[in-house]
């Protein structure tokens, strides 16, 4: 949400916008187009405001009708750039587009494994991620017998066996049969 762009297009489009009680949205200001008359439901309704439902209701500008831009909120709003909030504004390109960044856990045009390695998997000749052997997960190419601390084993319906002790009661365990994950 770094982006400028998709800041933009995410306030307009899912937010809609965020307007005092009763006034028309308008473009830029954050709110969603429908709710239920509840603080934190997405929606400043009538009798919210900013000071008595912050996550519903924007900060007004004075006699604006917009909203008054919040650095920090991962929305790079009007006013708001990189230099004066990094954080939710990304450094543009003389293209006008973001500039990939290594670390922020997107493999952005511009980056590759080799430049970016937190950010992009290494791949195969075919372009796919190759599998990493204990990251978590069990990936193509990889079973219990060549990666067991990412893959299960697996039983005769092909879904994983239980393991007594893992601290977790699974189908197929109780406490008889595992007293240590079914107290």
């Amino acid at each position: 949400m770094r982006s400028l762009i998709f800041g933009a297009v995410i306030t307009a489009s899912l937010f809609g916008a965020c307007v005092e009680s009763g006034a028309p949205a308008t473009s830029g200001q954050r709110h969603a187009l429908t709710g239920s008359g509840t603080c934190g439901d997405g929606s400043c309704e009538p009798g919210e405001t900013h000071a008595s439902c912050a996550n519903d209701c924007c900060e007004q500008g004075s006699g604006s009708g917009t909203c008054i831009a919040a650095c920090g909120n991962g929305f790079c709003e009007g006013g708001e750039t990189h230099s004066s909030c990094p954080s939710d504004c990304c450094e543009l390109g003389a293209d006008g587009y973001c500039l990939a960044a290594c670390g922020n856990g997107f493999c952005e045009v511009g980056e590759d494994h080799t430049s970016c390695p937190s950010d992009c998997c290494a791949t195969d000749s075919t372009g796919a991620c190759q599998a990493v052997c204990g990251n978590g997960f069990c990936e193509a190419g990889e079973d219990h017998a060549s990666c067991p601390s990412d893959c299960c084993v697996l039983d005769a319906s092909g879904s994983c066996a239980p393991v007594c002790g893992n601290g977790f009661c699974e189908i197929g365990e109780d406490h008889a049969s595992c007293a240590a994950d079914c107290p």
